[in-house]
């Protein structure tokens, strides 16, 4: 009985890796939460072929390419960028190089095993944490419990997105300096958390924000010597040596790749840069976010609460590590915005905070391990209620809903468009909307695609088809698209500049309630 007592919480995180391959299981092949996992996998698959280069050089004939660069290209900022005549995707480039071997290796669901392998290793490191912080085992159980059922962490783990490996990388740094960083923190642990931390900033750049608060709290504590903000007591130079050594290796790469060190993320954030604007744009930002966090994750009421309490009551004191984990969340919370192109678009719970989930999750269990104990007032069974009851709206939230709406909810309209490409056999698409491209990718490889975003851009494209001998293309319209609700293309659209008196008719071949999809013949005008 106490043996299976105190391995209660590894049963909480076998638990949580069945749902999390149960989540897997939803997802239909070759189908994305997100369309930045089709740009992402399209240039896993490129560097799988064993083509070594990090612009998405994308196999056309030539007439296609010219296309293309007079502004038909499939993709757009803020998504794609071209640099020196070459195309790149905004996202840093090593996400889709670490999962090309496994794409290679496994075929399409290899683009997800370091999503899922890095969130079963935060919740093993965040067990590990709590035992550092001395947690009784009941306290641990409904730690993790909350964390993988009652939090977004876990919708993350089967998307296939960087974010789950950039958290579990810069989570792992500061389990090190958390546990070890006041007592028995050796060289080896400061060279090992430096590079940890500094290797979050390779996958996700919001992570700088993480970087230069621990710089400075390093650097202040030191400097003045202030036990409530000192991380780490010695070899603090070694810690920040190994922390600016890899990041500065990053930088490096992006110099060498994009001809500057921030990447193309530089292009989003950096280039036409105005203080003001960025601002105005952080402001916002920080609203946003800071509002899902607290929806997605409602356990974070009652870490605010107890921190509230903790400020007027001397039976509620909170350790020093957990205060020190409140003070870089809020520091965190304040910088990101600063540093992020937009406040995520689609996703479930804020992605660019996830790494505050399990940190602020520490929080709220320590909070509630030191309420259990009171007694008085009947105190530890108010706080036991909030604390369920919170926990039920994040499970509900996170574990049912989330299921629905982030696995399950539309893919069946998009397999009905995907298995309807695959069938047809026009070779080229025309799409209204740069997310179309990004949902079918799986695509690329059988059709050529084209951006047409106005009536003269189809035009256009009709054009050029015509002089290579094509009379049909199809003409994708998404219903997140105003092309839906209020048509920019009419049914019939004269070709620019054509000496035949070409004109093209589109007629409806295929609609749900996601694309409408239309066939585009080439014809001669004969009124």
């Amino acid at each position: 009985m106490n043996k299976l007592k105190a391995n209660t919480p590894l049963l909480i995180i076998l638990s949580g890796v069945i749902f999390s391959l149960y989540l897997l299981s939803q997802i239909p092949d070759e189908i994305y939460f997100s369309g930045d996992g089709g740009l992402k996998a399209l240039l896993a698959k490129q560097l799988s072929s064993g083509k070594l280069r990090f612009d998405l050089d994308l196999v056309a004939p030539q007439w296609v390419h010219n296309l293309w660069d007079s502004g038909l290209y499939p993709f757009e900022a803020p998504f794609s960028y071209k640099i020196s005549n070459l195309y790149y995707i905004t996202f840093p480039f090593t996400f889709p190089l670490v999962t090309a071997p496994f794409y290679a290796i496994f075929g399409f669901r290899g683009f997800y095993i370091i999503p899922l392998i890095s969130t079963w290793i935060i919740w093993l490191s965040f067990y590990k944490l709590c035992q550092c912080f001395k947690l009784d085992n009941l306290i641990i159980t409904i730690g993790l419990v909350t964390l993988i059922f009652a939090s977004p962490l876990t919708m993350y783990s089967a998307m296939y997105w960087e974010h789950t490996l950039a958290v579990c990388l810069a989570f792992n740094g500061l389990v090190i300096l958390l546990s070890k960083g006041e007592q028995d923190f050796s060289n080896k642990d400061a060279i090992n958390s430096g590079i940890l931390i500094g290797l979050s900033v390779w996958f996700r750049p919001e992570f700088l924000a993480l970087v230069a608060i621990l710089m400075m709290l390093v650097i202040a504590s030191y400097k003045m010597k202030l036990d409530f903000i000192t991380l780490i007591k010695n070899r603090q130079i070694t810690f920040i040596a190994s922390l600016i050594i890899t990041i500065l290796c990053f930088f490096a790469l992006n110099k060498i790749i994009y001809n500057h060190p921030l990447g193309a993320h530089a292009f989003q954030v950096v280039e036409n840069f105005s203080l003001q604007t960025r601002l105005l744009k952080a402001f916002k930002f920080l609203n946003v976010l800071k509002n899902e966090i607290i929806y997605y994750f409602p356990v974070i009421y009652f870490a605010i609460a107890i921190f509230i309490i903790s400020l007027f009551k001397n039976t509620i004191t909170l350790t020093s590590q957990v205060r020190k984990i409140l003070f870089i969340s809020i520091l965190f919370i304040c910088l990101v915005p600063i540093l992020i192109p937009s406040d995520g678009g689609k996703q479930w719970g804020p992605r660019f905070l996830l790494i505050l989930i399990p940190l602020l999750n520490i929080i709220a269990i320590s909070g509630l391990s030191i309420t259990l104990k009171i007694k008085k007032f009947g105190l530890r069974y108010i706080s036991g209620g909030i604390f369920v009851t919170l926990f039920i709206v994040g499970l509900n939230l996170n574990t049912f809903t989330g299921t629905i709406n982030s696995y399950q909810k539309d893919k069946i309209l998009n397999l009905d468009v995907l298995a309807f490409l695959r069938q047809d056999s026009n070779k080229v698409v025309a799409v209204a909307n740069q997310y179309v491209g990004q949902s079918f990718e799986a695509m690329f490889n059988q059709k050529i695609f084209f951006l047409t975003k106005q009536a003269d851009d189809v035009s256009k494209l009709g054009l050029a088809l015509h002089e290579q001998g094509y009379q049909k293309f199809i003409y994708i319209c998404p219903a997140y698209d105003k092309c839906f609700s209020n048509s920019r293309i009419p049914e019939i659209l004269p070709l620019l500049s054509s000496p035949k008196n070409l004109i093209i008719q589109l007629k409806n071949i295929k609609e749900n309630k996601k694309y409408r999809i239309q066939e585009a013949s080439i014809v001669e005008n004969t009124n």
